[in-house]
């Protein structure tokens, strides 16, 4: 009888989680988001491009393209969004600051992930994370690209608007450093970031980056098709 009980509890878990991870894999695959990178003053900057692809059940990958403010392609890459039924893991590939990507550069590395608990509430704190990236051009290494992210905690629920629609989000603030290594040389750099994350989307639709006090640029999704 125990192990019936406990098979079944197995089964309903494991349909849980297929229930969970079919709605947001089927939710973003197929779609197109498209960020404005904005300066200070509220200048653009870049835009970025992400297409969402279901590989499986539970994991959809994740082509970026990055242009200037002219449009010119300057960077690309691709990553992946995994679903555990309670977790919705990130690739920290996709989490480059457009800021760094310079020349048609191209970002890859091991798969490291940031994570996001469908159940986050405010005054919850969430893991770190920590990635190597690296980062070339023409299938030549040119830098490598090393990002920590610590003291994330999700601070408030608000509703957030922009060209895109309405969005449901958790506001959530980290600090971040990242250090781009050229010939073994690199200097960090540390900032501030508040973002405003979507469960629907599993992305942020919102994000500003600050140095100490100091708002540095903004990512605004712009889109989505």
């Amino acid at each position: 009888m125990k192990k019936l009980l406990f098979l079944l509890m197995i089964l309903c878990c494991k349909t849980a989680i297929a229930q969970n991870c079919n709605q947001f894999v089927n939710n973003i695959n197929g779609k197109k988001l498209t960020y404005v990178s904005q300066d200070a003053k509220g200048k653009q900057q870049m835009t970025a491009v992400y297409t969402t692809t279901k590989k499986d059940a539970t994991t959809v990958t994740v082509h970026a393209e990055i242009n200037d403010k002219n449009g010119k392609p300057i960077g690309n890459g691709d990553s992946e969004m995994i679903c555990t039924g309670n977790t919705i893991k990130v690739d920290m590939k996709s989490f480059v600051p457009a800021a760094n990507m310079k020349g048609n550069m191209q970002v890859s590395g091991e798969a490291k992930y940031l994570t996001y608990p469908t159940d986050m509430k405010a005054g919850q704190t969430l893991d770190d994370g920590s990635v190597t990236i690296d980062m070339g051009s023409g299938g030549a290494q040119m830098a490598n690209l090393q990002m920590d992210i610590k003291n994330r905690k999700v601070e408030q629920a608000e509703t957030i608007s922009t060209n895109a629609g309405s969005f449901d989000c958790l506001k959530i603030s980290y600090d971040a450093t990242t250090k781009m290594k050229m010939m073994g040389i690199g200097i960090p750099f540390n900032f501030h970031v508040t973002e405003w994350y979507s469960p629907k989307l599993g992305r942020f639709v919102k994000s500003e980056t600050y140095k100490g006090e100091k708002l540095m640029g903004t990512m605004i999704l712009d889109a989505i098709n």
